[in-house]
């Protein structure tokens, strides 16, 4: 517990790859400084190195990253707990956590136990925030049981990127929403914007038991785990190289993302999801130039992510 005796909030942000999370956890980040709360942030990458981390480096506050998985998965999830106990030495006022694009939530409950047999009653879950990239989420729902369970899992859901979805899209998007979860609060936003995260939810429970046991959709054998390629490189890069590689790569790839440092000697965030491909400018530095590919299930993009960077960037690189 924190050193007023009262329990730490403890709030997750999840949604699939490209749905807009990152963004969302700078806007709270930004509430939680207007408030001058001190939040400690734990960042959940499904690759093999963070690249949203870099993106709110610049903060103060507490930030550790968990690559390569999903917390709600065995494989990180006793990571996830050793994280939360060495926070509850700080004094924090809350902490956030932004999940992988990639992470069901099902084994929500028993996560919760765990970490409560290790740290008591230090932490108060408050709820899951999921977001929706209305483009992605049409094409997925249904058949990613990831994307499905996060929105069965959530208090709140929100639309995002608004601006990119015809009317007829958001009808629909809103319609599948209601049938896995009519009871979470939806709201519909452009570039995450939203306020007062912090609030209690409206609705304290979430559509389905919270916790993975009876009445959640089985497993979708149909889409399997993705690869994932982390692409390094010691060199300094000019943007429209890097979008065209981008640009290549995406059509065979849920998400590729990446930092890199500019001829002009400043560093960039290079995004791709769907076939939007955006750079812009950081405001830290990374420790390395890196860019994460995230191909389709079904797509092994080793060959093509090297042709491509070969084809527009030209420069010496490692990949794995």
């Amino acid at each position: 517990m924190s050193e007023a005796g009262i329990s730490v909030p403890l709030y997750f942000i999840t949604g699939f790859l490209g749905s807009g999370k990152t963004t969302l956890l700078n806007r709270v980040l930004e509430e939680a400084a207007a408030k001058g709360m001190k939040i400690g942030v734990i960042i959940n990458e499904w690759g093999q190195a963070s690249v949203d981390s870099v993106v709110v480096q610049a903060r103060d506050v507490e930030i550790e990253e968990l690559n390569n998985g999903q917390v709600f998965c065995s494989c990180l999830s006793t990571d996830f707990i050793k994280v939360l106990s060495l926070y509850m030495e700080r004094d924090l006022d809350a902490v956030v956590v932004e999940t992988s694009g990639m992470a069901n939530p099902m084994p929500m409950h028993k996560l919760l136990l765990d970490l409560k047999q290790v740290t008591g009653q230090h932490y108060d879950y408050k709820g899951m925030t999921a977001l929706v990239d209305p483009d992605s989420f049409l094409d997925l729902v249904g058949a990613v049981n990831a994307i499905d369970e996060q929105i069965l899992a959530s208090h709140r859901i929100i639309i995002n990127k608004i601006e990119l979805a015809t009317e007829e899209e958001l009808a629909e998007v809103r319609a599948q929403i209601k049938k896995l979860n009519a009871k979470a609060e939806v709201v519909e936003t452009s570039f995450a914007q939203i306020e007062n995260f912090f609030d209690d939810p409206a609705e304290p429970e979430p559509a389905r038991p919270l916790f993975g046991f009876g009445g959640f959709s089985a497993p979708k054998s149909a889409y399997p785990r993705p690869l994932n390629h982390l692409l390094r490189t010691g060199e300094k890069l000019e943007a429209e190289p890097v979008k065209a590689f981008i640009a290549e790569v995406l059509p065979d790839a849920l998400r590729v993302k990446g930092v890199y440092q500019g001829t002009d000697g400043e560093w960039y965030y290079a995004d791709g999801v769907n076939d939007q491909v955006n750079v812009k400018p950081l405001d830290s530095t990374a420790k390395e130039t890196l860019f994460v590919v995230i191909p389709k299930a079904d797509k092994n993009l080793l060959a093509a992510t090297e042709e491509a960077w070969k084809r527009h960037c030209a420069k010496p690189y490692t990949i794995s």
